[in-house]
């Protein structure tokens, strides 16, 4: 009788190799040299705090409903959400490490380096 896989796990084989494989690329990179770890962690913060940061703002401008007067409409929408993603890019290089350096070094642990 042939054994069937069921697409669970299937789907929870697939997640596996792919969290191998990000952890053996982690590794790699880490093992290299000071600078990539360096250039890894810089990578890490503005992912990890510009995530954390364009969400924030994301939330906060859902609070408030739209003005009366003074709308812009769609135009107005899209530049606020180009402004929002550059105030998050910023907020992350500047003040990201007290966001990520918890969660880098967490990552660090778990591939085996320090």
């Amino acid at each position: 009788m042939p054994s069937t896989i069921s697409p669970v796990q299937t789907a929870m084989n697939s997640a596996h190799s792919a969290a191998d494989a990000r952890e053996a690329a982690g590794s790699q990179l880490l093992n290299e040299s000071p600078a990539s770890k360096e250039k890894l962690k810089s990578t890490f913060q503005d992912f990890a705090a510009g995530t954390f940061y364009k969400e924030m703002l994301k939330s906060l401008r859902k609070m408030h409903n739209k003005p009366a007067y003074m709308y812009g409409g769609h135009a107005e929408e899209i530049f606020q959400g180009q402004m929002d993603q550059q105030v998050a890019e910023n907020m992350a290089r500047n003040k990201g490490s007290q966001i990520s350096d918890p969660l880098f070094q967490g990552f660090l642990t778990r591939t085996g380096n320090r």
